[in-house]
């Protein structure tokens, strides 16, 4: 089995730094080119690679790592992100196909970072986490071959919009009052408080002060406060959806970013409720549907619910952990 230590060394005239806003340009091109490899079409946009750049868990002057060839041309991008305060570390590399020695490089320098990450926030292990698409055979071998095994799997989910017979708003049933997040930090604030309650058992969390929640939200360029609603029960914020515009600018779509209903309070339609609502609001707005990503977990129930709201699988993304000791 492979490990995270002895990186391979460049060859002549490669040189590797860590990353700059103005390198955005450069790493979008690098991964479309990438993703188009793998699925016949980019899957990202510049903004997205600006945002990660800016993300408040993320030290370009660490955490990140350009590898050009001797010519200038960027061949190999990968980083290394905290998750919050936890010991869970996100890792990634994209690097020109014919340029084996590159990725093999930055992986392991992604996951020495993402130790070296965990044990300086006093966790004794670190979980190194990564994704790729299904159809990524290569990434999903070179991650089998450092010791990584499949942890979660997450479908994306789209529903075409027909903006000429736009359904109706649901109403909220009787003792339910719903509250946008455009305007009141205190309905924000709620927002987080069952976002945080309902994902604390789902892959990949990590728990955030409220302070930190806001922060890593309005990092993102597609975030917008006026796209969330609560929903109360009396004067109890029970469940919340967070929509965003991640996906207008190449897909011309809406995106349900987050959908948690309070554990109190599943099983009550809450989280139909929200989701009928995100929908209508999206065709309204003339989007050509919507997106979502949701964890295949049998024991969870929202497969099934977003299925039955007529949402099908368009891509399937496979996560891969790898726990080691943090610690010498």
């Amino acid at each position: 089995m492979s490990t995270a230590t002895d990186e391979p060394v460049l060859p002549a005239g490669y040189t590797q730094r860590p990353p700059a806003v103005a390198d955005a340009p450069a790493i979008f091109d690098l991964i479309a080119a990438c993703n188009t490899a793998v699925i016949g079409r980019p899957d990202y946009t510049l903004v997205e690679v600006a945002d990660e750049l800016a993300d408040p868990d993320f030290d370009p002057t660490s955490d990140g790592w350009l590898i050009h060839d001797p010519h200038g041309r960027l061949v190999g991008w990968g980083w290394a992100c905290r998750k919050g305060l936890s010991d869970t570390v996100d890792i990634d590399v994209h690097h020109v196909p014919t340029e084996p020695i590159v990725g093999e490089r930055l992986w392991r320098q992604a996951q020495r970072r993402a130790v070296a990450i965990a044990a300086g926030l006093g966790h004794p292990r670190a979980v190194l986490d990564a994704s790729c698409y299904r159809q990524d055979t290569a990434t999903a071998a070179r991650l089998a071959g450092y010791g990584f095994t499949v942890a979660a799997v997450f479908n994306r989910l789209f529903l075409a919009h027909h903006p000429a017979s736009v359904p109706a708003t649901p109403d909220a049933p009787d003792g339910v009052r719903i509250r946008s997040t455009a305007d009141d930090p205190a309905v924000r604030h709620d927002a987080w408080a069952v976002h945080q309650a309902a994902f604390a058992d789902h892959f990949g969390f990590a728990a955030k002060s409220y302070s930190d929640w806001v922060t890593y939200l309005c990092a993102h360029s597609s975030h917008d406060w006026a796209l969330g609603e609560v929903a109360y029960r009396g004067p109890v914020p029970v469940a919340m959806v967070l929509r965003s515009h991640a996906f207008v600018e190449d897909e011309r779509s809406g995106y349900v970013w987050l959908l948690a209903v309070h554990p109190d309070w599943r099983g009550r339609g809450l989280g139909r409720l929200l989701l009928r609502r995100a929908l209508v609001a999206d065709a309204a707005s003339r989007r050509r549907g919507t997106f979502l990503h949701v964890d295949t977990d049998p024991g969870r129930p929202a497969l099934g619910l977003y299925l039955a709201e007529g949402m099908r699988p368009v891509q399937v993304i496979d996560a891969w952990r790898r726990i080691v000791p943090a610690t010498g």
